[in-house]
């Protein structure tokens, strides 16, 4: 098997021993996009820290589910990612209807670049631009870009594509397209790529679980188990 389709794993006992028995009850594990030279693992403090000051109010990102569900998922996705395509449009929805919307977990979606994949970059401008029309137009052009992934990342400049993207998801396109002209989503892109440098992220998608972490885009069978075990854990405390 490609060791780049094995999801590594940063977790404590249980939790870990629960993901490793899902990958092994799978033959076809999703694999991940890795970066070519890995900066070195940040100290486990670091981390946890990070995690923290990722869930107060104006940090990077964007929430779904209540706000003191028991479990916490932060999601490290490049829109240029297949994997992160794959995961968002066929594998969240089902976690989302079963965990997400029920009250049990909070899931944080955080779009950073993680540099190699062409246009990541205008495509998080996009997301960002999308954002400040609304978590609903966000949302919206989060799907727009990744089921249409293959047209904006081979075009040499996107931008008329973005802006027909915006119109398809029902956006006001003047306040958009003045958005994506100017600096307005630098910051929050910035400050993505930042929280993402702070918290280890290598490669696309990379998930913390209650602030461990889990790269590599599992199938909703393998994810389900270690939002079920994370639970099981979070009401023993």
């Amino acid at each position: 098997m490609n060791v780049n389709a094995i999801p590594r794993i940063v977790a404590p006992v249980a939790l870990a021993a629960a993901i490793l028995l899902s990958f092994h009850s799978q033959e076809n594990v999703q694999p991940i996009e890795l970066q070519g030279a890995e900066p070195p693992e940040p100290p486990a403090a670091q981390v946890a820290s990070a995690f923290e000051s990722a869930l107060q109010p104006g940090a990077p990102g964007y929430d779904r589910g209540a706000k003191h569900a028991p479990v916490t998922v932060i999601e490290f996705a490049d829109f240029g990612c297949r994997y992160c395509a794959q995961f968002a449009l066929a594998t969240y929805p089902t976690l989302a209807d079963e965990f997400v919307k029920s009250g049990k977990v909070r899931w944080k979606y955080v779009p950073f670049v993680l540099g190699m994949f062409p246009n990541g970059d205008q495509a998080a401008r996009a997301a960002e631009c999308a954002a400040d029309q609304g978590t609903t137009a966000f949302d919206r052009m989060h799907d727009q870009l990744f089921r249409r992934q293959g047209e904006w990342s081979r075009n040499g400049d996107p931008t008329g594509l973005f802006r027909f993207y915006a119109q398809a998801a029902g956006l006001d396109t003047t306040r958009f397209a003045t958005c994506y002209a100017g600096h307005e989503p630098d910051g929050r892109i910035r400050a993505s790529n930042e929280l993402a440098d702070r918290m280890g992220v290598r490669a696309t998608p990379t998930f913390f679980v209650n602030g461990y972490r889990i790269e590599g885009a599992l199938p909703a069978v393998q994810f389900r188990r270690i939002l079920n075990d994370a639970l099981r854990q979070s009401s023993r405390h």
